[in-house]
């Protein structure tokens, strides 16, 4: 009975061993539990405040590139009016310049007109005025030839 008694006590002892080791096991699970919950809140709460200061940079960069953008493309329209501007300007000029230039040839060849008029009208009176004197010219000259004809008949005869 003894050894009865020694084998319970035993089992007795095994099992209270067993259950302070569990109940150790089961605090010590819990702890590392508590810890390994501890972390992930901590890492969580740093991935969170990391992921909002990256969204923030990043904002920060977009509006960065979309205003040295827009300053691009003003700086282009500008360059963009001003090249137009000047380019328009160009042409107005040429085209003031050769209206201009139409203008006093109009007027130029208005007086040329003129004057080719008045140069004709003074040609036909002075033809007018050639036949005048060129046709009594013209018989006084028949009448020469004809008196010196009749001269040399008449000196002939003598």
């Amino acid at each position: 009975m003894q050894k009865k008694e020694q084998e319970t006590r035993h089992a007795e002892y095994r099992n209270a061993l067993h259950k302070a080791y569990s109940a150790k096991q089961t605090e010590v699970r819990k702890e590392f539990e508590r810890i390994s919950t501890e972390i992930q809140v901590k890492y969580k709460a740093k991935m969170t405040r990391l992921r909002k200061e990256m969204d923030e940079k990043r904002k920060i960069e977009c509006r960065k590139i979309e205003a040295k953008k827009n300053a691009s493309i003003d700086e282009l329209k500008d360059k963009h009016a001003k090249k137009y501007s000047e380019i328009r300007d160009y042409y107005t000029a040429i085209t003031k310049t050769n209206l201009d230039l139409i203008r006093t040839l109009r007027g130029d060849l208005k007086t040329e007109k003129a004057k080719d008029n008045k140069a004709n009208k003074e040609k036909l009176v002075q033809e007018n005025a050639n036949k005048l004197v060129v046709g009594p010219l013209e018989e006084i000259n028949k009448e020469v030839v004809k008196l010196e004809a009749e001269k040399l008949v008449h000196d002939e005869i003598k």
